[in-house]
């Protein structure tokens, strides 16, 4: 892999990890047309590193708050406060603990269908099956209630949390389903896109620890690494800068209520990703 190919890619997984497309079907295309044979998903879990940072960048003042009050409230529990002193001193507890909770079955997935999930991204057939998935998904948003709810719960938490852990499969987009589940489950659209990303921050920064500390060491057998550091570094800069711009405009997108407007692309990207694994 080179420092070309590190942009390219950085340049496709900070578009498409935000706007509703499945960055990892983008990228199973763009390794296979570039020729990449990264090792399981190091690449993958590199690159969303990059736009972890993206997140970081544009919502900080949401994070820090929400750790701040998710620390803030537990030690008021431990201290034997009740739920009223902590809803008064840390209001956003509940939404740190559906983080929390929503985190679980992304993790769970990753670990126990690891190589199954794996497999799945060597088929360029099967990203674009579940692309046009996410297609069919984000169309019928566009007939979704619209919620009211402003805070989010430790239910809604768990049911935007297995729209995540679904999102693993390659051509099903994290941001689409999450963002589709909280409208699902009563939240406004402000408040469902911006779960979504905050959700997004612990599964990324877990996955790229563990993958990246795992996979980094390994070799081929003539002793080349298989990734070279440099051109990773540049993908990760690349889709850290490109994703900040993506995520600024997806959530404008978001509150005006235009989601559904990435099935246009989804459904005939997914058809032509079938078309050409099935006939390549």
């Amino acid at each position: 892999m080179t420092t070309w190919h590190g942009i390219l890619l950085g340049l496709v997984q900070g578009l498409t990890e935000f706007l509703p497309v499945s960055s990892s079907a983008h990228l199973v295309a763009a390794q296979r047309l570039l020729d990449v044979q990264p090792p399981g998903v190091l690449l993958e879990v590199a690159l969303h590193a990059g736009t972890l940072a993206a997140i970081l960048l544009v919502l900080w003042r949401e994070v820090a708050t929400l750790a701040r009050d998710g620390l803030r409230g537990t030690l008021l529990y431990a201290r034997g406060a009740g739920r009223a002193a902590v809803a008064e001193k840390a209001p956003l507890f509940g939404t740190a603990a559906a983080v929390l909770v929503g985190t679980v079955p992304a993790a769970l997935a990753g670990l126990l269908a690891e190589g199954a999930i794996s497999r799945l991204f060597d088929s360029v057939t099967v990203a674009g099956a579940f692309l046009c998935c996410t297609g069919a998904m984000l169309l019928v948003s566009r007939w979704v209630p619209a919620g009211t709810a402003e805070r989010v719960s430790v239910g809604r938490g768990l049911v935007i949390g297995l729209a995540q852990a679904a999102a693993l499969l390659p051509g099903i987009s994290r941001s689409g389903a999450t963002i589709v589940a909280g409208r699902m489950t009563g939240l406004d659209r402000r408040t469902a896109g911006r779960f979504s990303f905050l959700l997004a921050v612990p599964a990324l920064a877990g996955a790229a620890t563990w993958e990246l500390i795992r996979a980094l060491p390994v070799e081929p057998a003539d002793g080349e690494p298989l990734i070279r550091t440099g051109a990773l570094a540049t993908g990760v800069l690349v889709s850290a800068l490109v994703g900040a711009i993506a995520l600024l405009v997806l959530l404008r997108i978001i509150e005006r209520g235009r989601l559904h407007w990435f099935a246009a692309y989804c459904l005939p990207a997914g058809v032509a990703m079938m078309l050409t694994g099935l006939l390549g």
